[in-house]
């Protein structure tokens, strides 16, 4: 059994929910441990001034609900069709969602999370993602859009970013686990385009643009083709938005991957504009692959 173990934030909401089956399935297929995780930030309270009276009561339901929320999620685990059980370790922590996932992200194969989330109090967990996806050491999965068991591609952006080659990486070792295709989508701009116009002066610009990106992808797959062997590669370019060319080709997706940050990206940007568009408007499961992420085993 793999000693990485994918771990899902859990808050009680139909969309963690979701994510808590989709990571069981994937535990199974994979043979890894399952940890549930519910995180509430305690510590704030008791250092608040004026809490001494009540915070006793507070601890007390919070770890009811908590309780509550974990049975529910271990329960959700339980209900997948596998050939492989999946057991589910259950886990309370008492520190900031984001701080308690980016912790647990250290000894993990993946997070998984809900696109959107309520918890406790008014915590959302879905508002702790970007901070999680952009410094988490292992890729984060936010799970939305449509789930199926069917056979499709799973779909790779593919820029030439500094963070391009861990992205392919992981893309590839999905696609092998689930005996899928890989989709490397690689798109450019107008602007690429009109740049590519100054170093010719008989040729289309969009042809010379083409040729060129073309053999580049080549040669960025080419080595990841000789170490997965068995998964059928489909190079795809466009001339679009990146954003939206990933979001349309989602649908018919297993699974999006992409850099948190790709070529365009600041270094200080905690997440890129298409990993945003991606968990906000995708139609599959994302995986958001950082800096931090290590390459699968």
């Amino acid at each position: 059994m793999n000693a990485r173990a994918i771990t899902v934030g859990v808050d009680g909401s139909e969309t963690a929910r979701q994510a808590v089956r989709w990571a069981a399935r994937e535990a199974s297929r994979r043979g890894a441990p399952l940890v549930l995780v519910h995180a509430f930030d305690t510590m704030h309270l008791r250092r608040s001034a004026g809490t001494e009276m009540w915070i006793d009561d507070v601890e007390k339901k919070l770890a009811a609900e908590s309780t509550a929320v974990l049975d529910q999620a271990r329960a959700d685990a339980a209900e997948i069709d596998s050939s492989v059980a999946v057991e589910a370790d259950c886990r309370w922590d008492r520190a900031d969602p984001a701080v308690a996932l980016r912790a647990a992200s250290r000894d993990a194969l993946m997070v998984v999370l809900g696109w959107t989330g309520r918890g406790a109090l008014g915590t959302a967990l879905g508002s702790v993602t970007l901070a999680v996806a952009s410094h988490a050491e292992c890729p984060v999965v936010v799970v939305r859009g449509s789930v199926s068991d069917e056979s499709r591609p799973v779909l790779v952006g593919v820029d030439g970013g500094p963070l391009s080659d861990i992205a392919l990486a992981h893309a590839f070792d999905a696609a092998s686990h689930h005996g899928d295709p890989l989709r490397a989508l690689h798109v450019w701009t107008d602007a690429d385009t009109s740049r590519a116009h100054l170093g010719t002066m008989f040729a289309s610009p969009w042809e010379t643009m083409r040729e060129a990106e073309e053999r580049a992808l080549a040669e960025r797959l080419a080595g990841w083709r000789e170490r997965y062997p068995d998964v059928e590669v489909e190079r795809v370019l466009e001339r679009a938005d990146p954003r939206k060319a990933l979001v349309e080709q989602s649908g018919t997706a297993r699974l999006v991957v992409v850099a948190t940050r790709g070529r365009g990206g600041f270094a200080g940007l905690l997440l890129g504009s298409t990993g945003l568009a991606l968990i906000q408007h995708a139609d599959a499961p994302v995986m958001l692959v950082g800096p931090e992420a290590a390459h699968p085993a």
